[in-house]
């Protein structure tokens, strides 16, 4: 199986069916068999506002949870396929329960293949649940894998791929945009290719500049990415005064509250979002290359605005890229760019000073290997006539 869960689902009747046909009978009782066929003879095709078909669905699911898990205590491993299908379906519920089954029997390095879409379900509160499951595992590749799995964030309602034209960021055909490792408010959006296409030789024909790999690019705008960060903690440091100086909403209001909490919470998170997504592991994304798709001059540095950094996704065995761009105004920039240049302008002259005192000490060594060098002929001179005239 190497499809990708975002590109796939069945409906829920179809799913339940597929289980009710292999799940044995033995493992519910009868008034459960009673409860799932009332809701396959009067229910499939139909809206679950008809009748009591949302009732009956939501206790066929909790029926089909009890199964899913009884499956995973046998840890039989010739139910994994049977589990992993599971997660086609659109009943979360479901999908967590497949989850913790598969836990249970233990993942081995065999199953990657059929887990690595499971990782990117939509919803985050499912991602969670795989993480842990891949904990069970611990066989090489499933550790890798759960080592490229970082769920950012929690919650059971299904997430939507951010909109990369928003930012006129230009992503490559037959590509999956993967949830965790996307954050479009800390201007990043990772994909990784579904088919055979090569995002390198996609962004290399986009590239102003480039390629680049990954250390030297860091190296050549070291000052710029230290301006954007400098002028990004400061835009936090903004919200977070904000924050404080705002009331914060009756608890009784659950929602406002937690919308509220949720926001103090991301302040802090986004720092250390943007810190993991930018760092690139080895031996989860091998030899990144960075292609530069805009640069802009701001105040006096230019700056790298937009650009793609394609790499291999080792733990999902294909190549996989994350498009970057700069989320901080021009002004901010300016603001930051100002102690930045200065540092900038002290370094260069601290390099100059060393080059010097360098270019001096070259000088006095070879010198000092010249008087050496005609002190050793002198004295062999020496010693060559102190011979002649004592006759040897």
């Amino acid at each position: 199986m190497t499809r990708w869960l975002s590109q796939t689902s069945v409906t829920t009747a179809g799913l339940l069916a597929l289980l009710l046909i292999a799940i044995p009978l033995s493992t519910t009782a009868a008034p459960k068999d009673e409860t799932l066929g009332s809701y396959f003879k009067g229910c499939l095709g139909k809206s679950a506002k008809d009748g009591n078909c949302d009732k009956l669905r939501k206790e066929a699911v909790e029926i089909l949870k009890e199964d899913l898990l009884t499956l995973g205590s046998t840890a039989d491993r010739a139910h994994l396929p049977l589990i992993v299908e599971t997660f086609r379906s659109g009943e979360i519920e479901l999908r967590l329960a497949a989850a913790h089954a598969i836990g249970m029997i233990g993942p081995q390095d065999q199953d990657v293949d059929a887990i690595i879409p499971l990782t990117n379900d939509p919803v985050p509160d499912v991602r969670h649940a795989v993480s842990s499951m891949l904990s069970q595992g611990k066989s090489p590749a499933i550790s890798l894998l759960k080592q490229r799995m970082l769920p950012m964030r929690t919650g059971r309602i299904s997430e939507m791929p951010a909109d990369p034209g928003k930012y006129s960021m230009p992503v490559a055909p037959d590509s999956v945009y993967l949830f965790d490792s996307s954050d479009a408010t800390g201007g990043r959006l990772s994909y990784v290719a579904r088919g055979k296409s090569d995002p390198g030789q996609f962004y290399k024909a986009k590239a102003k500049k480039g390629p680049f790999p990954l250390q030297e690019f860091k190296d050549k705008y070291r000052y710029q990415f230290q301006d954007e960060d400098e002028a990004m903690q400061l835009a936090r440091e903004m919200e977070g005064k904000e924050i404080e100086n705002t009331p914060p909403p009756d608890p009784s209001n659950l929602q406002a509250y937690t919308e509220f909490m949720q926001k103090i919470a991301s302040v802090g998170a986004k720092q250390g979002g943007r810190m993991y997504l930018d760092s690139y592991e080895p031996k989860l994304f091998g030899a990144p290359t960075v292609y530069v798709l805009e640069e802009r001059q701001i105040g006096k540095r230019s700056y790298p605005t937009r650009y793609a950094v394609v790499y291999q996704e080792l733990a999902l065995k294909r190549p996989g890229y994350r498009l970057a761009w700069m989320t901080v105004s021009d002004n901010a920039i300016k603001t930051a760019q100002a102690a930045s240049l200065e540092q900038e302008k002290e370094e260069m002259a601290n390099q100059a000073e060393r080059e010097t005192v360098k270019k001096k000490q070259a000088e006095l060594d070879a010198l000092t290997k010249k008087k050496d060098a005609v002190q050793k002929k002198q004295f062999k001179k020496g010693q060559e006539d102190l011979e002649k005239e004592l006759g040897f």
